[in-house]
């Protein structure tokens, strides 16, 4: 019961994000927001999420895992009764509303996402069972991402985007009423306290990156704004390095990174989720542009997310069967195939055309993502394993924001120059492509060296 509350509160808990994302077309119709307005709707939730899940693996340590997890709920349910309000203003009011509901869903995941993966580790009975636990966890984490655009396209149809959270509401109070219920709670408080000045550092310089650089694309690399907000995001995250090197009890551990296998399955899930999020984002702005309906929409997407999903649940078998960083690296490159057959879609493809090629992403992505935590904690003394499977977490969604934000880029400035929506796509899946291979090649350069393993 505990294992089936940890997937079901990841899966609801990424519903406010993945749902927006099937209607930004009609939301930027609806609001008159630019493409750096969107940017920060699917970024508001990412920055926030990477914001908080270090501190909340600390939180879920001292207090309990399934009380903050419950608590992560709340947030959510905080997230879409503000999107519903937001949803019936108009103009700026309206997406500047909208970004704060997204901050607090952000907030939310991250408490849930740190929270569940602690109870599902905490639970297993054998390394075994942890490996299929965390797939299954993976698997229900894919879902809600693939699940948010068949939502909010059935309801886009037919009623205001802004009804999309009423359904997302009730899932999260059944979601918190089960888990009070039927999970079980467990906590590890011995030598663990809050870090705030990591927090703090860490934060703003991952807050102040992502502006800089969606601030760049929209108005101006050289601008007084864009060379501010690059800037402090540098000096924020050296203060950050800085600060848990001296730490008593640091968030994370920079000695972890001195594990060739913890920092391979960190570069790897931070290129993996940057590909689909920045595929989700950009895909969806083409299809509206092609006057595809928010189902329609939501059926191309799932084909991303559904040979995700299905890759996370054959994973743990597959890495049986030859090793986690075989299927690390395999999953790589199985994504950048997919995201490479994306150079030949035109405005004439049609589901069958975008079916075949977003599976075969898709499920790159869902090997890596269901990998790269067991390789992580695999890759750590058993006392570091919390905070490596957290900072996994923190690193993979820290490659979500970019990826909306360097992709939002590239796709902007592609149509500014007069490429067309296709065109466009096409420059968005060569960076995409160039990233994938680069980051296989480093993973296997790491994963198959000798690096001796992080001191306890």
């Amino acid at each position: 019961m505990t294992l089936v509350f940890a997937c079901a509160a990841m899966l609801v808990s990424y519903l406010p994000f993945s749902a927006v994302n099937g209607v930004l077309g009609t939301i930027g119709t609806a609001t008159g927001a630019g493409t750096g307005d969107l940017q920060w709707v699917t970024d508001a939730f990412t920055v926030a999420l990477v914001g908080a899940v270090l501190s909340a693996g600390v939180l879920g340590d001292l207090y309990g895992r399934k009380r903050v997890a419950l608590a992560g709920l709340g947030l959510t349910v905080v997230s879409t009764v503000t999107g519903f309000i937001a949803g019936g203003l108009h103009g700026a009011a309206g997406i500047h509303l909208l970004w704060l509901g997204q901050a607090a869903g952000g907030l939310g995941a991250g408490m849930v996402m740190s929270s569940t993966l602690a109870l599902v580790a905490a639970t297993a009975p054998t390394a075994a069972a942890r490996t299929r636990a965390i797939a299954a966890w993976a698997a229900a984490n894919v879902i809600g991402l693939g699940g948010g655009p068949f939502l909010s396209g059935v309801i886009a149809d037919h009623a205001s985007w802004r009804w999309l959270y009423p359904p997302i509401t009730v899932l999260a109070l059944a979601a918190v009423t089960f888990g009070a219920s039927r999970a079980r709670e467990s906590a590890a408080p011995a030598g663990r306290r809050l870090d705030w000045p990591g927090q703090v550092t860490g934060a703003a310089g991952v807050v102040a990156l992502v502006y800089g650089v969606i601030h760049g694309g929209v108005s101006g690399w050289m601008t007084p704004a864009t060379l501010a907000g690059l800037a402090v995001g540098a000096l924020g995250l050296a203060a950050f390095v800085l600060v848990e090197r001296r730490a008593a009890a640091p968030l994370l551990r920079p000695q972890l990174f001195a594990s060739g296998g913890f920092t391979a399955a960190g570069l790897a899930a931070m290129a993996v989720l940057f590909t689909v999020v920045g595929v989700v984002f950009v895909l969806t702005l083409f299809f509206a542009h092609q006057q595809v309906s928010g189902l329609g929409i939501a059926v191309r997407l799932g084909c991303l997310f559904g040979g995700n999903a299905a890759a996370s649940l054959t994973s743990a078998r597959l890495q049986a069967l030859t090793s986690p960083r075989t299927v690390l690296i395999t999953g790589l490159l199985i994504a950048a195939a997919g995201v490479t057959s994306l150079l030949t879609i035109t405005g004439a493809t049609g589901l069958g055309g975008f079916a075949w090629r977003l599976a075969i992403a898709g499920g790159g992505c869902g090997l890596v993502v269901a990998t790269s935590t067991v390789v992580a904690v695999q890759s750590v003394p058993p006392e570091l394993a919390g905070m490596a499977g957290a900072a996994n977490n923190a690193v993979r969604q820290l490659g979500g924001a970019l990826g909306t934000a360097v992709i939002g880029v590239v796709f902007a400035d592609r149509l500014h120059a007069g490429a067309g929506y296709a065109g466009a796509v096409h420059s968005c899946a060569i960076t995409l492509i160039v990233l994938l291979v680069s980051a296989a090649a480093a993973a296997a350069a790491l994963l198959f060296a000798r690096h001796p393993a992080p001191a306890a």
